[in-house]
C-alpha cells in the first residue's frame, strides 16, 4: 500500500489563497485515495469542494470585469477596419478553446465566435456557474470523486484561462498595446469561457480530458519553451499578440502539469516558474525569460 504523504505548504507568490489551498487540499485528497485512506480522501473531499466554490467565487468576478460594454452588433463592427483587426487571426484562440476542453470540430468559425460576446453571454456564464456550484453540492454529498478530479481541472482551467485576458497578470496590465487589441482579447476570451460553461452545463464531453495526460504535458511543455524563446516584437500591437501567446501557453504548461502523477515538490518549482513570467513580460526582460526558460527545461515533466 503506497504511503500517505502530506501535502507540502503551497506559497506561490503569484497565486491567490483561494488557489493555493485548494491545490494543497486536493492533493491530500488525491495521496488519501493513492493510499487507500477512504475516510482521511472524504475529509480532504469537502475541503476540495468548498476550496472550488471559493474559487467560483473568483472565477465569477472575472466573467463579470470582462463584461463587454457595448451590443453584440457594436462589438462586431468595432473589429472591422482596423490596424488590431490584422492581428486577430494570430491570436491563439484555438488553443484556448482546446484547454477548456472544446473540441476543434464545434466551432464551424473561430474568428466569428470571438468577436461575438455580448452581454448574453455574461448571463449564460453566470447562470452556468450556478450549475456547477449545485454539481459540487452534490459530489459534497456522493463522495464522487472521479466527477470532482474532473470538475476541479475544468473550474482550474476557467480561472487560468480568464486570468490571461482580465486581472494583474492579464495581458493588458504587462503590455501597452493598443486598447482595441485588448477588448478582442478579452471578448474572445469571455465568448470561448461562456462557450465552454454552457457545454458543461449540457454535459457535453471535455475534450481536454480524452488525451493521454503525459502526452498534453510534453506538448504544453515544448510549447511554453518555443514561447520564452521568441523574441519580443518592438510593435506594441505585436508584442501583445506575443504576450498574449506566452500566457495561453503558461496555462496550458500549468493544467498540462497538475494532471501528471508527478513529485509534488517538483509540481511546485514548474508552478513557481510559470508563476514568474508575467512579470518577466512586464519589466520586458528578456534575461529573465531566458532563464525562466532554462529553468523549466531543467524542470521537464515526467513521460509517463
Amino acid at each position: 500500500m503506497p504511503a500517505f504523504v502530506e501535502p507540502p505548504a503551497v506559497a506561490v507568490a503569484g497565486w491567490p489563497d483561494e488557489l493555493q489551498q485548494v491545490v494543497q487540499d486536493d492533493f491530500r485528497r488525491t495521496s488519501a485515495l493513492a493510499s487507500y485512506r477512504w475516510k482521511t480522501a472524504d475529509t480532504a473531499l469537502q475541503d476540495v469542494v468548498r476550496g472550488l466554490d471559493d474559487l467560483l467565487d473568483l472565477v465569477a468576478e472575472r466573467v463579470q470585469a470582462g463584461e463587454p460594454k457595448r451590443s453584440r452588433r457594436q462589438t462586431k463592427k468595432s473589429t472591422q477596419g482596423t490596424a488590431a483587426t490584422a492581428l486577430l487571426a494570430e491570436l491563439p484562440f484555438a488553443d484556448v478553446a482546446d484547454l477548456l476542453g472544446i473540441p476543434a470540430d464545434e466551432i464551424d468559425d473561430m474568428l466569428e465566435l470571438v468577436t461575438r460576446r455580448s452581454r448574453a453571454d455574461r448571463r449564460t456564464a453566470l447562470r452556468a456557474i450556478k450549475q456547477l456550484r449545485a454539481q459540487l453540492e452534490h459530489i459534497e454529498v456522493t463522495k464522487d470523486h472521479s466527477r470532482l478530479s474532473r470538475l476541479f481541472s475544468f473550474i482550474v482551467r476557467l480561472f487560468l484561462v480568464l486570468g490571461t485576458a482580465v486581472g494583474s497578470q492579464s495581458v493588458s496590465e504587462l503590455v501597452a498595446g493598443e486598447p482595441q487589441l485588448d477588448a478582442m482579447i478579452q471578448t474572445g476570451v469571455g465568448a470561448l469561457v461562456a462557450f465552454a460553461l454552457e457545454r458543461s452545463t449540457a454535459a457535453l464531453r471535455d475534450a481536454w480530458h480524452e488525451r493521454e495526460h503525459a502526452t498534453v504535458a510534453a506538448e504544453a511543455h515544448k510549447s511554453v519553451l518555443e514561447a520564452l524563446v521568441d523574441p519580443a516584437p518592438a510593435d506594441d500591437n505585436e508584442r501583445t499578440v506575443w504576450a498574449f501567446r506566452i500566457l495561453v501557453c503558461s496555462a496550458r504548461a500549468w493544467v498540462a502539469c497538475f494532471q501528471l502523477e508527478w513529485n509534488f515538490t517538483e509540481k511546485l518549482e514548474y508552478w513557481q516558474a510559470l508563476d514568474e513570467i508575467p512579470e518577466a513580460i512586464r519589466t520586458d526582460s528578456a534575461d529573465t525569460l531566458r532563464t525562466l526558460h532554462q529553468r523549466l527545461e531543467a524542470l521537464t515533466p515526467p513521460k509517463s
